[in-house]
């Protein structure tokens, strides 16, 4: 079973009341965000390049979306392919945020959900949908 994910048409974005979030700013999702901590492999295919692939931690995750610290700066628009447990899916990025940490650099990612190609049911646990 594939499970395309639509962007939610809310007239207002959630507040996050959590302050320990992965992001800052105010919060302009419709969906909630739950903490997540998951290994995650995270494929890109640029033109004319070679696949690129590396493992990643997932912070958040939403109905429509997730974030992920990664190793390298993904520009918005991306098409990814993110792999975790049983899911495959495919999503775009959104956003990605330099982070420093004394002499450590690091990225999160913020990507928007595309498809659910395997692993529904997880999809649907990890993101309370299944209720």
């Amino acid at each position: 079973m594939v499970l395309q994910i639509r962007p939610s048409n809310a007239d207002t974005p959630v507040r996050s009341v959590a302050p320990d979030s992965a992001m800052t700013g105010p919060e302009q999702r419709r969906q909630t965000r739950r903490n997540a901590d998951h290994f995650v492999r995270v494929s890109t295919t640029t033109t004319g390049s070679a696949r690129q692939t590396e493992t990643a931690r997932m912070v958040d995750i939403s109905e429509g979306g997730l974030c992920f610290i990664g190793s390298r700066y993904l520009v918005p628009g991306t098409s990814l392919g993110i792999e975790f447990g049983d899911c495959r899916i495919v999503a775009e990025v959104r956003h990605c945020r330099l982070r420093e940490y004394g002499t450590t650099s690091e990225f999160f990612i913020g990507v928007q959900v595309q498809e659910i190609l395997e692993g529904v049911e997880t999809w649907l646990a990890l993101t309370d949908l299944g209720d």
